[in-house]
């Protein structure tokens, strides 16, 4: 039945060509692309996408997680959470699903269609997490987890949330009982387009410099030069 409502083989072939996935149970896959509205226009269809989008959110979260854990060997609980958040937020999920050609191959109520449908990122970012949870389902998390840091890698090597660097370098300093003092040493321009330059000191000592078009952003400049002084492995 489901076979002559949709071309199940062809959009398989779609998800392998565009993103290297194969689905062992086309039912998952199928599942996961079916919106509310599409299922509420045809009823033969049991399940939409809301129980694996359930499971999907659970599990991204884990996995990236568990990604951040490994790469910011350093970094807080605090720390941790925001660059999670910012990892799992609904912008970046609509960004990732459209990258992977998903709203394309997601099937809406014909109402949802054309009210726009395709290009919701509420829509969107339900469509990646149903997507993950189904793809958890069928290949497993060691599965989810490579292919999730396939996609997320270059998001996660260059987080700059700005205020990370800053709270990461004084929770690091603190368990020494250290405390960063910045320092602005020097401005530049016009009112309306200064150049601001920091001195980071610590202990009476000089450790990293740092420019921006305002004090704080020099002063996140500062502290990120300072990170990687004082730990290679996070930048």
């Amino acid at each position: 039945m489901i076979k002559s409502k949709i071309d199940i083989d062809k959009i398989n072939q779609e998800i392998d060509k565009n993103i290297g996935v194969s689905f062992n149970n086309n039912k998952l896959l199928i599942e996961a692309l079916v919106h509310p509205s599409f299922k509420h226009e045809n009823p033969e269809f049991k399940t939409d996408n809301q129980r694996l989008e359930f499971l999907g959110d659970a599990v991204l979260n884990m996995v990236i997680t568990d990604l951040l854990f490994d790469y910011y060997k350093n970094a807080t609980e605090g720390i941790l959470t925001q660059m999670r958040i910012s990892l799992v937020k609904e912008e970046m999920l609509y960004k990732k699903a459209k990258s992977l050609g998903l709203d394309k191959l997601i099937l809406l109520g014909t109402g949802e269609e054309k009210q726009g449908g395709r290009d919701k990122p509420s829509i969107l970012c339900d469509l990646f997490e149903a997507f993950i949870g189904a793809l958890y389902l069928d290949k497993g998390y060691n599965f989810v987890k490579e292919f999730i840091w396939r996609i997320f890698e270059e998001d996660i090597k260059n987080i700059n949330l700005e205020v990370d660097w800053k709270n990461l370098l004084r929770s690091l300093l603190l368990k020494e009982g250290k405390e960063p003092q910045y320092k602005v040493v020097k401005e530049e321009g016009p009112e309306h387009n200064k150049t601001f330059y920091v001195e980071l000191w610590i202990d009476g000592e000089k450790l990293a410099e740092g420019m921006g078009k305002n004090k704080r952003e020099a002063e996140i400049m500062a502290a990120k030069e300072g990170l990687k002084k004082i730990k290679n492995d996070i930048s």
